[in-house]
């Protein structure tokens, strides 16, 4: 059993160490602690994203801290409410800058969210590693600030080749949420594939946790669609998208980004499996198999057995993979931090810029530079199947495999 960048430990340490860490402050702070600080939505709108990522960063912190901690302190977490209001997660940045004094920090979520705390961080100098997929999060922009998902574009390009080469669509239509991560991807989607050839037909957009998609469904159909791409960000979208797909009864294609495989289990299970007929979505490779692969082997099936050993309700969240994409966060910071030997977010963006290709992860191959801070590349993605039918180790199925 393996840790990202950490030595050997045990269940038994990984259970002691949650346990002292949801025992509060006032016992964290009588011994030499490291501040991490987190924000997320633990209550408004995007609360059901608050705790999936509660979930895997506390799984994470318990690991490294049973591992010896960052620069040999023990980290001490502190997850902040953004309420689901940029304004207040800026207001939250701050207090854990000046009042808790983090070291790093992980999140927020949401681009719309994560934007404006860089600023924060920036001139703290404290680095961020988050899920937000902006292209505006430029290193000019937010320095030390990087991200474990790929671009909307990256995350998507599977799904363009997989739709025209295997499929053999020549009408795509996309829709996606009016987020600024879906909105920047939608144009560089939209660009990509003019330069393919294959423009799309059809865009259209949804509001945050929108009540009925009927009328962009209908349009889409209209437009003569034969593909659809699928871009969001909250799985409460994803669930309202095909619950209203499967009421229209149209079943083209659908191709859909990673909150709908990560999602996917705990969807199926509301909603029932038959609203992924003819849906497939992308995931990092390394949280797929291919037939023959050994079960249990790889790095994510260690940590999915990990994750479900500690949350035996995880599959409320959509399981392991529903988790996965924050718990890889203190992970990359603790390793960053830990090979730059400073806190400073300079040196540890320097770091991970030189090295990002060693980090241990269980996604894919990581790569950064001083140009570009999102850590997973288009090579990361590939189209699975069946996304809700995960393998007893937590894997879900790759469509195409070598060989």
């Amino acid at each position: 059993m393996t840790t990202f960048g950490h030595k050997l430990y045990g269940y038994t340490a990984i259970g002691a160490a949650l346990v002292a860490l949801s025992a509060g402050a006032a016992t964290a702070q009588d011994q030499d602690t490291f501040q991490m600080g987190a924000i997320v939505s633990i209550t408004g709108g995007g609360a059901a994203i608050g705790t999936a990522a509660s979930m895997g960063w506390e799984l994470a912190v318990a690991e490294i801290n049973a591992a010896g901690g960052i620069l040999g302190q023990q980290i001490e977490l502190t997850i902040a409410d953004s309420e689901t209001d940029p304004t207040h997660a800026v207001s939250e940045a701050r207090r854990l800058v000046e009042n808790v004094g983090i070291g790093g920090m992980v999140g927020p979520v949401t681009s719309q969210e994560t934007i404006p705390v860089t600023a924060v961080l920036t001139e703290a100098g404290v680095a961020q590693v988050t899920t937000a997929a902006s292209p505006t999060l430029t290193p000019d922009v937010a320095p030390y600030h990087f991200s474990n998902s790929p671009t909307g574009l990256n995350q998507m390009i599977a799904n363009v080749i997989y739709a025209v080469e295997v499929l053999g669509a020549e009408n795509i239509a996309l829709i996606s949420d009016n987020g600024g991560m879906s909105q920047a991807a939608a144009a560089e989607i939209a660009a990509y594939m003019e330069e393919l050839g294959s423009p799309l037909v059809e865009i259209q957009e949804f509001a945050f946790r929108a009540e009925d998609m009927t009328p962009q469904i209908f349009s889409m159909r209209q437009s003569g669609a034969d593909a659809i791409l699928l871009i969001n960000s909250l799985v409460d979208d994803t669930r309202r998208f095909l619950q209203n797909r499967e009421e229209i009864g149209w079943y083209v294609p659908v191709l859909g980004s990673l909150t709908l495989t990560n999602y996917a289990a705990g969807i199926a299970n509301d909603l029932g499996e038959e609203v992924f007929e003819d849906v497939v979505s992308v995931q990092f490779s390394g949280m797929t198999y291919c037939a023959g692969d050994p079960i249990g082997e790889s790095d994510f099936a260690q940590y999915a057995a990990r994750a479900t050993e500690a949350y035996p309700d995880i599959a409320e969240v959509g399981g392991p993979s529903g988790i996965a994409p924050f718990y890889v966060e203190p992970h990359i910071l603790a390793q960053a931090i830990e090979g730059a030997g400073t806190t400073d977010g300079a040196e540890v963006a320097a770091w991970i810029e030189a090295n990002a290709a060693e980090i241990d992860n269980m996604l894919g191959t990581f790569g950064a530079s001083g140009t570009n801070h999102f850590l997973p590349s288009s090579d990361a993605m590939v189209v699975v199947q069946n996304p809700y039918a995960q393998r007893e180790d937590g894997l879900v199925e790759r469509i195409q495999c070598d060989g």
